[in-house]
């Protein structure tokens, strides 16, 4: 009996300390974006300051203006609700009647050859990025080495058949652009898979991090265990993951929509374009913006669409390639699932590799 309290106590000290370490983090992260938030807001004065403040706000704040933030606004949310939506389902289908022992049985045991194939089994496979995290998480624990895992979580939320076609109907006027974000995302995952495989050899898994029911973190009631339910229950499952999925997504649709919106109707044209332009400070911005917004990969192209005229390409490209791979919730799940050392160099990596990437492709273009 009295081991049993002893252990007892001993978890409870474990949870308590995980929720501490979260809290923690959660704070960082806030702290960090609000930083960035500040840049932009000082970036937009100092421009603004030009014209004169009393002048831009009088001029930005009119009846047109609003006029174009309904058209915006709604244009956002009618193009990319289609894809949100085949998004959710086949999420969902794959979450309810695929095994992470069937991804797994897919890699080779080669290094190089196990990276490269996990980066494109989004193709076949293609988890949402609010459920990925957890798979990955299963995946290690089934054996499936720690770098292939995380290759799979990075490229699978945008290289994947819904999100390329999602892309495409977003930029039809760059058609370009979907084959640059394509192979921008396939990079950035198997070099980030590629140098995780030197820097760690282990796990890096959280002892007693517990990743089931809710404890995704994003709040969707995702079913986390594979059972090997009936077929009408499996069915059942995926319906009820997709309508998660789906008011949980949206919310961030609405939030994504909203802001761009606002940022072309009520912001000057030549405020933006002074942002947008500059090859540095337009990759922050968007890198930030995604990281903030945390919207579905199935419909953040058409937000970063609409900043076509006014952000360079790379710019567009890094906030594309960055929101799915690390962003709010995402960095969340990750602290929940792994740890904390491991989750600052994996973002440290990414960031880095997708400013570098963005910065190359401004210079290029």
């Amino acid at each position: 009996m009295i081991k049993l309290i002893g252990q007892a106590v001993a978890a409870a000290g474990e949870r308590n300390e995980l929720r501490i370490i979260i809290k923690s983090s959660t704070k960082i992260i806030y702290i960090a974006f609000a930083l960035s938030c500040l840049y932009l807001m000082w970036h937009l004065l100092k421009l603004a300051e030009l014209k004169g403040l009393s002048e831009y706000i009088k001029q930005s704040v009119s009846s047109a203006g609003i006029l174009n933030f309904k058209t915006v606004f709604l244009s956002i949310i009618i193009e990319a609700l289609p894809f949100i939506i085949i998004g959710v389902f086949v999420s969902a289908i794959i979450q309810n009647f695929v095994s992470e022992e069937t991804i797994g049985r897919v890699l080779p045991k080669s290094r190089l050859f196990s990276i490269l194939i996990a980066s494109l089994l989004g193709i076949i496979f293609p988890v949402c990025e609010c459920g990925i995290v957890p798979v990955a998480r299963r995946l290690v624990q089934k054996g499936v080495p720690l770098y292939s895992a995380i290759t799979f979580m990075l490229a699978a939320p945008v290289i994947n058949p819904v999100v390329a076609s999602s892309t495409a109907i977003a930029f039809t006027v760059r058609p370009d652009i979907v084959w640059f974000r394509l192979g921008f995302s396939f990079i950035v995952a198997c070099l980030t898979g590629l140098i995780l495989s030197f820097l760690f050899h282990g796990r890096e898994l959280k002892a007693g991090a517990d990743m089931h029911g809710h404890g995704c973190g994003c709040g969707c009631s995702h079913h986390q265990e594979y059972s090997p339910g009936t077929f009408s229950g499996k069915i059942r499952g995926t319906f009820q993951d997709a309508c998660d999925e789906f008011f949980e997504m949206g919310k961030y649709l609405m939030l994504g929509a909203f802001l761009a919106a606002t940022a072309q109707s009520f912001i000057s044209q030549d405020l933006l374009t002074g942002i947008g332009k500059e090859s540095f400070s337009s990759i922050l911005t968007m890198m930030s913006f995604a990281f903030g917004l945390s919207v579905c990969s199935s419909a953040d192209a058409f937000i970063a669409a609409s900043f076509i005229n006014l952000f360079s390409s790379g710019s567009l490209l890094a906030f594309m390639v960055f929101g799915p791979m690390i962003d709010l919730k995402n960095i969340l799940m990750l602290l929940n699932a792994f740890k904390l050392r491991f989750v600052v160099i994996l973002t440290v990596i990414v960031t880095l590799l997708i400013i570098c990437g963005a910065y190359m492709i401004n210079l290029w273009q």
